[in-house]
């Protein structure tokens, strides 16, 4: 079987914000690489994605949230403390306050990260089109404790970024990033680490260095993604291959709403384990239902279940693996 993880991203200036020198965080990233490749658990995931909304302020053509419906809500104190309290008592290493949406959206995200700090966990971040980063914001995030965040931003020109961030402007993103520079300086502080990180759209093909040398000096990281098919959620059924997805051996998602997913591509949720006022964390990592997902993962039947049949992850890394 084929599992690379984390093989959709590349760094391609700056230091990787997950390389670090500290031991704890070693043996956590060696788990993350470890883990998929040689199908291996703990007791509970290593990471959790958590949506404090699937609301968004923007409406870029590659992003499945643009394209699909969604009942819009946010995470009430309630549940996000409830995630929180058990991330907690089981040492999770990771979590990333997002799957679909802009977390900034969300009143209590600072809270969120303090919280989650104050629980233990390691790695706390997000990713966000920055639209939202203002000062107030930005000091509220460092005092809460953010190691790191992403920001999404597409290329380097007006005209390429506007075209695809629909409904942001490139002159207030950019200023909120040198912003962000600005009051770590003025504090003293390295975090949170900050990668940019861009979608490689047609524009960018072959200008990846340009892409870098407008960012480098800005921020701790720039990177690239690979373009997925989001649009329609596209349909690649009965594909057999010898991949595996590593997110079923790292992380589960969990909704606004408390619902648990095995992973961030389960769009229209038809591979939940159920809601968190109903269900551990720790009981759906180590369901039976999940040990069947990751059984057809690993024994090459991963087409027989319809949200990975479906699913644009699966469809880029089959096709790249193929061209190979």
């Amino acid at each position: 079987m084929v599992v690379k993880p984390d093989s959709n991203f590349h760094t391609i200036a700056g230091k990787s914000v997950v390389e670090r020198e500290d031991a704890a965080y070693k043996n956590y990233r060696n788990k993350w690489m470890i883990w998929p490749e040689t199908f291996q658990t703990g007791d509970f995931p290593l990471h959790l994605d958590i949506e404090p909304t699937n609301t968004c302020n923007l409406r870029c053509p590659f992003c499945a949230t643009t394209h699909n419906k969604y009942n819009k809500g946010f995470m009430e104190e309630n549940t996000w403390k409830k995630i929180l309290d058990e991330a907690g008592r089981h040492n999770l290493y990771s979590l990333k306050f997002t799957y679909r949406g802009e977390p900034l959206l969300h009143k209590d995200l600072a809270r969120m990260v303090a919280y989650a700090k104050k629980a233990g966990v390691m790695d706390v971040y997000f990713n966000t089109n920055a639209v939202r980063l203002d000062e107030v914001t930005i000091r509220s995030l460092i005092d809460a404790g953010l190691d790191r965040i992403s920001i999404s931003f597409e290329g380097y020109e007006k005209s390429v970024y506007e075209k695809y961030r629909v409904g942001s402007d490139f002159d207030l993103v950019v200023k909120n990033i040198g912003l962000l520079k600005k009051i770590k300086e003025e504090l003293g502080t390295i975090k949170p680490l900050v990668r940019i990180q861009t979608v490689l759209i047609p524009e960018l093909e072959g200008k990846e260095k340009d892409y870098a040398d407008f960012w480098s000096d800005r921020v701790d990281e720039v990177a690239y993604l690979d373009m997925k098919d989001e649009e329609g959620n596209p349909d690649h059924r009965g594909i057999q291959s010898d991949w595996a997805c590593h997110m079923l051996w790292q992380r589960l998602a969990i909704t606004w709403d408390g619902t648990i997913l095995p992973c961030v591509h389960d769009i229209y949720e038809w591979m939940k384990f159920g809601n968190v006022s109903e269900i551990s964390i720790r009981d759906a990592w180590n369901s039976l239902q999940e040990q069947d997902y990751r059984d057809l993962h690993r024994t090459g039947n991963a087409h027989s279940i319809p949200a990975c049949d479906r699913c644009p992850l699966r469809e880029n890394e089959i096709r790249k693996i193929r061209k190979n």
